[in-house]
Parts: C-alpha cells; structure tokens; sequence
C-alpha cells in the first residue's frame, strides 16, 4: 500500500515538474527572443538612427509569458524570494500550521488570479483591447495569465495534500508509540 502510495506521489510530482520546465522553457525561449529584439533595437535606434516600431509593446507582452511562465516552475524549486515575517516555531503543530496558511493563502490568490485573468480575456475579446503602438491583443496574454496561475494552483494544491499525508503518518506514528509507553 505504501510502496504504491510512494509510486503514484513521485509520478503525479514528476508530471507536475515536466509541465512546469516546459512552461518555464517557453518563458526562457520568450525572455531570450525579448533579448534579441531589445539588442536589435538599441544598435538600430543609435547606429542606424531606425528604431524597430512596436518594441515596447512586444516587451511588454512578452514579460506577461516569461514572468507568468516561470512562476509555477519556481514555486515547484523553491527559487522564490522568501520575507519571514512569521517566526520559525519550536512546536511542529505551529510550524504545520503556519505552512499549510500559507500554502491556502497562495492556492486562494492563483485562483482568484485565474478567474479573474479569464474574465478580462473575455472583456478583452468583447472590447477588442490591444496595445497602443502595433495593436497586439490583450486576449491570450490573459489567456497565458489564466493556465499559468490555474496550474501554479493545481501544483500547490497537490503539493499540499501529500503534505497532509505526510503529516497525518507522522501523527499515526506518534500516536502510536505514545500508546506503547508504559
């Protein structure tokens, strides 16, 4: 039961990391080609006195995939920025505790960035909203924003059940070895 319990946790954790390194590759390919344009642009601009048209708008877009591409791979390698602002607790129960808030908290604010990022794909496609210079549309950059945060919840959600397996086992274990005692 444990061994397949154990099977079924690093397959669902490896399927989680391969989608977050190939959304994190798209976000490197996206951030590499912005590089590109961004050097073409300045030799262009002050060598050759020819700006490219519409790089601003092509940058901006362009960091909504790398920065929205990256993030659930970060999250999944613990490569993010972490501010403590709650203490490290001695007792277990407080340290558990304050991860799984933490964990529900980030869980709450992908959803909500999710659904909210799919309410304004549909305003944008309603409105026809693009940028200013080479009218790119907004429509599946929030798109983007949608599966990126949606699947950076799933990765956290998941996460945090075995977690909780994890947790429950320990409290088994412990129980029993109180009940042991003479």
């Amino acid at each position: 039961m444990i061994n397949l319990e154990l099977r079924i946790k690093q397959s669902t954790l490896k399927l989680l990391d391969l989608l977050a390194s190939l959304l994190a590759l798209l976000a490197g390919v996206v951030l590499f080609l912005l590089i590109c344009m961004i050097f073409t642009d300045v030799i262009s601009r002050y060598l050759l006195n020819a700006p490219i048209l519409g790089v601003e708008d092509t940058l901006q877009m362009g960091m909504v995939a790398v920065i929205f591409g990256a993030a659930p791979y970060v999250w999944r390698h613990a490569d993010h920025i972490v501010v403590d602002l709650l203490p490290e607790y001695r007792l277990a129960w407080l340290r558990i505790a304050r991860e799984l808030s933490i964990r529900l908290l980030i869980i709450g604010l992908m959803v909500l960035l999710a659904w909210q990022a799919w309410i304004s794909a549909e305003e944008a496609k309603f409105f026809g909203n693009a940028t200013n210079m080479i009218e790119i549309p907004y429509q599946p950059f929030y798109w983007m924003i949608t599966v990126s945060t949606a699947f950076h919840a799933i990765v956290v959600v998941i996460e945090t059940f075995w977690i909780c397996i994890e947790i429950g086992r320990a409290v088994q274990q412990e129980c029993r070895d109180r009940s042991r005692m003479p």
